[in-house]
């Protein structure tokens, strides 16, 4: 599912916030970290929303079909989205 702009820039906005109080973390350009922070989750969503994507077409693919949300499916899709991770990033 992909992230929406508001929820994004909620998210930035927090990690933000988190940064400005955590001990020993100096933030000396914030107007410069947020649309890093804000780049770096985008990233991150579109990523997520690929390998769902490949996981899901995986999934489909079985002559068995399982009914969505079934713990089966479950258990399946998240044994195949490990997979597709570990065989994207060479784990």
């Amino acid at each position: 599912m992909r992230m929406s702009r508001e929820r994004l820039f909620h998210l930035a906005d927090l990690i933000m916030k988190e940064l400005g109080t955590t001990a020993g973390v100096n933030v000396r350009a914030p107007d410069d970290l947020r649309p890093e922070i804000i780049r770096a989750l985008t990233e991150e969503s579109k990523l997520a929303e690929s390998i769902d994507g490949e996981v899901r077409k995986i999934l489909g693919s079985y002559s068995r079909p399982m009914p969505e949300g079934s713990h089966e499916w479950e258990v399946l899709y998240q044994k195949t989205r490990e997979e597709v991770f570990r065989k994207r990033f060479r784990l």
